[in-house]
């Protein structure tokens, strides 16, 4: 690591400072006050192309930071909702605070109960299910032209055969998705959601992406041969969080819903063999009901961990984010985001844009109204 680094930074643009420590492996602090109060470690932190990166946060509301030093200054970016964002950050230390981690409305909104993630669930298992003040509805744009970009991986041979009329059309996409691109949870996102834009991406890391960008692809592959289906950000109790899930609902051509995890090459059946869709899969996670993989299920070719998932899903199973514009480009950019929260959900120390986005109806959310 550059020397230069060490020491605690801090840009007045938005109240921001970064401590960073003389330590192998890596260590920073982040705070969101001048005084150093209320830090707390980024979620992740390397080293990449002569860049510091550290990421905070997840789901919507994850940053990644790249910067270095420049002139006395760290000076670089950050990317967030696919911008990249100017940052300048100002020496005001050589000597790094080491704080402790405090709750406060800046950095904690709801901090999680040291409690069982299966309790927390069941907890909050319902929805009160009013309606939103702010109508709206879910829209899929289908049949968009197919990239060009496709061909190079046998495209055609995988939709060859079938019409948009035929379930198996899905299973055969997730097939191509899988096929070809793999998960890696630390490679990041590229600017741009289009198919074409998170193919590239592939390429120049490894032919792999994060979950979100799986999900996004195949969704939108999926519309591309008029199947509805859009990604769904599967997170957990606490906000901010570390860590999320992302996953692709799909209505397929015979009406039935199904969840596609494209990390996992999976989807689930149910112990009558009817498949599983999102909303499904967390009453069956609260009820402790029995769900299967299909035989294909791995993670990036080797073994599946059914019960790693469970766990897994039950800690990320406890709120949904969506958009309610799905298309190809607008994924991560939807005209209006939409959060299902459960009843009883502290969301008073939330902001007012953040508390515009929340629906507490699931029938509204899942797009099943009337």
């Amino acid at each position: 690591m550059d020397k230069r680094l060490v020491g605690k930074w801090y840009t007045a643009d938005w109240g921001e400072t970064i401590n960073i420590f003389d330590e192998e492996p890596l260590r920073m602090k982040i705070s969101f006050s001048l005084s150093g109060k209320y830090n707390f470690e980024p979620n992740r932190v390397y080293e990449k192309d002569d860049y510091l990166c550290f990421e905070i946060n997840g789901g919507d509301q994850r940053k990644v930071y790249h910067v270095r030093y420049v002139d006395g200054f760290l000076k670089g970016y950050y990317i967030y909702h696919g911008k990249e964002i100017p940052a300048t950050y100002e020496r005001i230390s050589e000597i790094p605070e080491d704080g402790q981690f405090e709750f406060n409305p800046h950095q904690m909104v709801v901090p999680y109960p040291d409690v069982p993630r299966i309790e927390i669930l069941k907890e909050y298992a319902e929805y009160d299910n009013r309606q939103s003040s702010n109508p709206y509805c879910i829209e899929y744009k289908l049949y968009e032209p197919i990239p060009d970009i496709l061909q190079k991986y046998d495209y055609k041979k995988y939709i060859e055969g079938y019409t948009s009329t035929d379930d198996r059309l899905a299973f055969s996409l997730l097939d191509f998705v899988c096929d070809h691109f793999g998960h890696d949870g630390t490679s990041g996102f590229p600017k741009g959601c289009r198919v074409e834009d998170i193919i590239a991406y592939c390429e120049n890391h490894n032919g792999k992406i994060n979950c979100r960008g799986l999900a996004i692809l195949l969704a939108a592959l999926l519309r591309m041969n008029g199947i509805k289906a859009s990604h769904v950000t599967c997170m957990p109790y606490e906000d901010p969080f570390d860590d999320c899930h992302v996953v692709t609902d799909c209505i397929l051509p015979s009406g039935a819903r199904i969840m596609f995890d494209p990390t996992y090459r999976l989807y689930l059946r149910d112990s009558n063999g009817e498949y599983v869709s999102l909303q499904r899969l967390r009453k069956m996670l609260i009820n402790g009901e029995m769900y299967y993989p299909n035989s294909e299920a791995s993670y990036n070719g080797g073994r599946f961990d059914l019960d790693f998932q469970r766990q897994y899903m039950i800690k990320n199973a406890f709120r949904f984010s969506r958009g309610t514009f799905c298309a190809d480009g607008y994924d991560d950019n939807s005209k209006r985001r939409i959060e299902l929260i459960p009843s009883n959900y502290p969301i008073d120390n939330f902001s007012d844009q953040r508390r515009s986005e929340f629906v507490f109806c699931e029938s509204e959310f899942w797009g099943l109204m009337p």
